[in-house]
């Protein structure tokens, strides 16, 4: 596993107070160090090495407080590939350009998400469910002066999936700079959500506006109900497939997704 991440480019470390939690069963491409004390009981900061940045991205994990607050596999991946493929992207980042406008949906602990915006530089709108925005935004300031330095930012903002009014919302206060590019990684996980999801993607993946997905197969019903949706509204493409992780069958994929031309339409 070390030899392997250490090939990837970039892998977390992790102090952890109780370093034989669940969260690490459920990431088996996530490299624990020495247990330290935390703040908090049961937390675990994480350090994400990304060799476009100087210094390593730090989040909070809380995994005994539910998943919005674990770390998961895709993250790593999507934060890994995406700064080391520029063709991916809607526009290369290049100098004295603006910095690329993104959005994370289901952020979680927002590891990805502040990466991506150190790492291309990025302005980041970083999105979850209200009970997982206060981690988030702890991490968001953990690594404010890293984003600065880097000329990127991150906000934190409130959206839940399928809410229109909550979409409408977050896509008015970025009228001035449109999002160019939209990420998640391992959201294709309960059935309930897809169409919640899929409504989400219809409102803000359109026009020339790309959507970059991490995702690892997990349940075969919940993936065909997504990716049948998702087929009749987007062009997507594998772009990118991990080897299988340990103790898994399938490895993290990255799915690149552009909005089909419907013709007929003015």
């Amino acid at each position: 596993m070390a030899a392997a991440a250490e090939a990837a480019g970039a892998f977390p470390s992790t102090a952890s107070s109780n370093s034989d939690s669940e969260d690490l069963l459920l990431l088996p491409n996530l490299l624990p160090s020495a247990a330290a004390p935390s703040s908090l009981s049961h937390a675990q900061l994480h350090h994400f090495h990304v060799p476009s940045i100087p210094s390593p991205i730090t989040v909070r994990a809380l995994p005994s407080r539910g998943l919005s607050f674990q770390l998961w596999p895709s993250a790593s991946t999507l934060l890994r590939v995406l700064p080391a493929s520029p063709h991916l992207l809607p526009r290369a980042p290049a100098p004295g350009a603006p910095p690329l406008s993104v959005l994370e949906l289901g952020s979680g602990t927002g590891a990805a998400g502040l990466a991506l915006a150190a790492a291309l530089p990025a302005r980041a709108v970083l999105s979850d469910l209200p009970g997982a925005l206060p981690n988030l935004r702890h991490n968001a300031g953990l690594n404010a002066p890293l984003l600065a330095s880097a000329g990127a930012a991150a906000s934190v903002v409130p959206l839940p999936w399928g809410d229109a009014a909550a979409m409408r919302e977050v896509a008015a206060a970025r009228a001035e700079a449109p999002f160019d590019l939209v990420v998640a990684s391992d959201v294709v996980y309960y059935e309930a959500l897809v169409d919640p999801l899929i409504e989400t993607l219809r409102f803000f993946v359109k026009g020339e506006v790309v959507f970059l997905m991490a995702h690892m197969r997990r349940w075969k019903r919940t993936d065909k109900k997504f990716f049948g949706k998702a087929r009749k509204l987007f062009n997507i493409e594998v772009v990118h497939e991990d080897p299988p992780l340990e103790g898994w069958r399938h490895g993290p994929v990255v799915y690149r997704f552009t909005a089909k031309k419907q013709h007929g339409k003015k």
